[in-house]
């Protein structure tokens, strides 16, 4: 996968009953690369890269999942400014990680990918939500995975056709509505349906983070070792590969 992407973060506030930013928004535009490996191809390797603003050009994050139970997702972020790599760890073994996706409301858990084994599943309901057939589903982390996790419990709303979450309720370790998902704006691009539109809003700091989907490519042909560290810290390697994969 290929797509250029729009991020922008603001504080935001309810006005006449919708929500708006309340200062100017930080934006930050991205090319993402994304590879799917394994036996069951349920491994997958994405690099995210800042192209604009000129002055974070090249800062860059790249992320593994994996399909093999227990394993945590490795995550590493990249620094142009100073020329470092920074491996995303956790506190300890018993503690999630902290720290945000470049600044935004997406914190560095929401991103890895999630396993069906590592949480307890209950249909709480099912409802209409944007026009369509949902299940609304409640996930709690087993044990060992609450462990390190930032999160109690999630609620689901699954697109019962289309397979796709379409809104997520996050729920901190005080058992608070923290952060609330939206996917919108969803699309059938190369047969795989894409949301064009991802949005995160804390509730407890009323901030907001969108992630928009300027475009989105499948089925390219990717490297592999543009998915890895090389592709952080030597940047002739990194402009070659994208203006290749920008052009096709």
């Amino acid at each position: 996968q290929f797509a250029r992407q729009r991020l922008s973060s603001c504080r935001y506030a309810i006005k006449n009953k919708k929500m708006a930013c309340a200062e100017k928004p930080r934006i930050k535009v991205l090319d993402n690369v994304r590879k799917d490996f394994g036996v069951h191809e349920k491994d997958k390797k994405s690099v995210s890269i800042v192209v604009d603003p000129p002055a974070e050009r090249g800062i860059s994050f790249l992320q593994y999942d994996y399909e093999e139970k227990g394993r945590q997702s490795d995550q590493w972020m990249y620094f142009s400014a100073f020329k470092k790599v920074k491996r995303i760890v956790s506190g300890s073994e018993n503690e999630p990680k902290k720290g945000s996706f470049f600044g935004s409301e997406f914190g560095y858990e929401d991103l890895e990918a999630r396993r069906l084994e590592d949480y307890h599943y209950t249909l709480v309901k099912e409802e209409k939500y944007q026009g369509r057939d949902c299940w609304v589903i409640e996930s709690i982390p087993v044990p060992e995975r609450a462990q390190k996790s930032n999160y109690s419990k999630s609620v689901t709303w699954l697109d019962k056709q289309r397979h796709l979450a379409l809104k997520v309720l996050l729920y901190n370790r005080q058992n608070k509505r923290e952060k609330r998902i939206t996917l919108r704006q969803v699309k059938k691009v190369n047969g795989v349906w894409t949301p064009f539109s991802l949005s995160i809003n804390n509730l407890l700091t009323k901030r907001m983070s969108q992630i928009h989907l300027e475009s989105v490519r499948y089925n390219l042909s990717v490297s592999d070792e543009f998915l890895t560290l090389r592709t952080l810290t030597d940047s002739a390697f990194r402009v070659a590969e994208l203006k290749e994969y920008r052009a096709n």
